[in-house]
């Protein structure tokens, strides 16, 4: 089977910024997109609102109003199986439009993560996406490690939720120290940690974090990492390996967007590492 890869459309932005990719969406099947929108909010008693509907019409209806050039969408396998329920609908879209790069997702007592993972792999995937508090394992478990190295031995990207999640109250299986501990094992793998490695926990997340070098993303925290000093040091420390995430459609992509290209902290280089570069170090275009 042929790769399933995007071709991407350049675009000429202010600041010396070609290409704006969104690291970090999400959709639904049609289906039940509705029903899985109204589910996470209640999930968090309805503090938060949705951009889209969570369809994969209105992701790229977000993009266009944000001159987003692509997205990549991050599914999440909640159960034993479904990782392959997951591959079977990322099929289904992955050539609707060279816009939308698809992760594919597995949970870890999978028993036939090995397969899953080669399929996906043949299939064009190029990361796994993962929330350990959702998929019940903790994050730095011994079980969860072997889908990890099958993965990394395929050349994909894992990318984690990091930190708490306000849905999931007195869950520790994303925290900072689990990160900490698997990045041990897994120093120098192409693993990203979502929410800027641990949402509001950024002083942690340098001390513990700081200089394992695995990659970060902005993605529903941005707002809060601008007003947080620690944060600040991160990403100072860490400007290579930072990704423009939304977290669509939790976040506005348009307003993520204008928040980065007005930034007067941020250098053009830096707004363009933050976009596009630093991402393509991980999948490829």
């Amino acid at each position: 089977m042929e790769p399933m890869l995007p071709e991407c459309t350049i675009r000429h932005l202010p600041g010396g910024v070609n290409v704006i990719i969104d690291a970090h969406t999400h959709i639904y099947p049609d289906i039940v997109a509705q029903k899985a929108i109204r589910t996470v909010i209640a999930n968090i008693n309805g503090r938060l609102n949705a951009h889209t509907t969570g369809t994969f019409d209105s992701l790229l209806d977000s993009m266009d109003a944000a001159g987003v050039d692509l997205s990549i969408v991050l599914p999440v396998a909640t159960s034993p199986g479904h990782g392959s329920g997951i591959l079977g609908w990322v099929k289904e879209y992955a050539t609707s439009s060279p816009r939308i790069i698809f992760f594919g997702s597995v949970h870890p007592e999978d028993p036939d993560y090995v397969c899953c993972i080669r399929q996906m792999k043949e299939s064009g995937i190029q990361g796994i996406k993962f929330h350990p508090g959702y998929q019940g394992f903790p994050a730095d478990s011994k079980e969860a490690s072997r889908v990890y190295d099958e993965a990394l031995n395929q050349d994909m990207t894992l990318y984690f939720h990091g930190g708490y999640d306000p849905s999931l109250p007195g869950c520790d299986y994303t925290s900072v120290e689990r990160y900490a501990a698997l990045l041990k094992d897994f120093n120098g793998s192409k693993i990203v940690l979502a929410h800027g490695g641990g949402y509001g926990e950024w002083g942690k997340v340098l001390d513990l974090l700081g200089d394992k070098k695995c990659y970060y993303d902005v993605a529903f925290v941005l707002e809060s990492m601008q007003r947080d000093e620690h944060a600040a040091e991160l990403f100072k420390q860490n400007e290579d390996y930072f990704l423009f995430g939304s977290d669509s459609p939790w976040r506005d992509q348009k307003k993520y967007v204008e928040i980065v290209r007005n930034s007067t902290a941020l250098t053009p280089e830096q707004k363009e590492k933050l976009f596009c570069k630093n991402v393509q170090k991980l999948i490829r275009l």
